[in-house]
């Protein structure tokens, strides 16, 4: 009775997930590792990460498998740029911030476009949920932080995805001006984001 309750749980975990499942997911519903094994063996799954499995046929979400793979990376930069819709294009690289000493993996593989914020307080600052392409929700910053992170970053960002990204922000109905002074402020990039924003808007 019991393995067939959760077996009928993983499938529920399954079906609601649109055709993957984690081992977090297991845990946190309280279900021995051992019942995952025995589901994915019988269902035929794909691992497509350490504790993450989906069905052939199943459309693979990066940004998902990545931020499971590795979950202290924010979405950062063009990639949050993008799931924003701050951005037009798909992102060639994903771009992440991670904490100080965080290195799952070296540089050199090329896996990501990493950043490291050593400061804990900027590091949480502004981490929002977000869905993904394919509907399904990851960690990145916030449109006020991305918004932060590319002005005083700005002689590093190309500079089309830089003004297109600050003109659509502008744009936005839910845009936040006040939290985007309050962040500047923590970040101590206050007047360069208020002049930014001024030229921005006075070319609108």
């Amino acid at each position: 009775m019991q393995e067939n309750t959760n077996t009928s749980k993983l499938g529920d975990i399954l079906k609601k997930n649109g055709g993957y499942i984690t081992r977090n997911q297991v845990d946190q519903n309280g279900i021995q590792s051992w019942f995952l094994t025995d589901f994915v063996r019988k269902k035929k799954l794909e691992k497509l990460a350490a504790g993450f499995y989906a069905k052939p046929d199943w459309i693979a979400d990066d940004f998902l498998v990545f931020q499971y793979k590795y979950p202290k990376f924010i979405f950062s930069y063009e990639s949050a740029l993008y799931l924003l819709n701050l951005a037009d294009s798909f992102p060639q690289t994903f771009e992440v911030t991670g904490p100080k000493n965080y290195r799952p993996f070296s540089p050199k593989e090329n896996i990501a476009i990493i950043h490291t914020d050593y400061k804990k307080e900027t590091y949480e600052l502004g981490i929002a949920e977000v869905e993904t392409n394919l509907g399904n929700k990851v960690l990145a910053y916030n449109a006020e932080k991305t918004v932060c992170d590319l002005i005083r970053r700005s002689e590093k960002i190309d500079s089309e995805i830089y003004t297109k990204a600050l003109y659509k922000y502008s744009k936005l109905k839910n845009k936040n001006p006040s939290r985007l002074i309050e962040y500047a402020k923590i970040m101590g990039i206050q007047k360069k984001v208020y002049d930014t924003m001024m030229v921005v808007l006075n070319e609108l």
